[in-house]
């Protein structure tokens, strides 16, 4: 399945205007996770874009995951956010950016409360993929870590796990 496409103007609306009318649980959670992020960008003079949702989902993320028992639900919204807003970030501050966010995505796909969420591990692929082929470095030392996540994906048994990582594993 391919990647919705999101208007860059404004990523919320988007969002709730695709996912708000659904009775899928994690659809009004995402739905009320962007909401309440665009209502904080707002609340502090931030523009609503993809580099400030970009910021504001990874600070999130850096906050809850290393929480004892963080909400599943949160992590799963914020990583979705995150899969969306990946692909409009300016490959520039990607690249500053790419150690940090590495790191984080590693750590919430190997979290205890995150490796059994199919919707976590297929999002955090994806960004792991975005970052794979926006590299600035060829050498093996640099990728390899993002390189043994998506090999260690490679047999799931999840079907979306292995659909995605099938995908991704064609990209290089």
């Amino acid at each position: 399945m391919e990647q919705p496409t999101f208007n860059n103007d404004d990523i919320c609306n988007s969002i709730l205007s695709r996912f708000s009318k659904s009775t899928a649980v994690n659809h009004q959670n995402l739905c009320t996770v962007i909401g309440a992020m665009s209502q904080e960008l707002k609340d502090h003079n931030l523009p609503s874009t993809p580099v400030a949702y970009f910021g504001a989902t990874c600070s999130s993320l850096n906050r809850i995951v290393p929480e004892p028992n963080p909400p599943d639900h949160l992590i799963e919204s914020l990583l979705t956010i995150l899969s969306i807003v990946i692909v409009k970030v300016p490959v520039a501050v990607l690249k500053k950016e790419r150690e940090s966010l590495s790191e984080l995505i590693l750590k919430v796909i190997h979290s205890p409360s995150s490796k059994n969420s199919e919707s976590v591990v297929v999002d955090g692929l994806k960004c792991v993929s975005h970052l794979l082929i926006h590299r600035d470095s060829v050498h093996w030392s640099d990728v390899s870590t993002l390189f043994n996540l998506l090999l260690g994906f490679l047999t799931d048994s999840r079907p979306k796990v292995t659909i995605c990582e099938f995908k991704t594993s064609f990209l290089y």
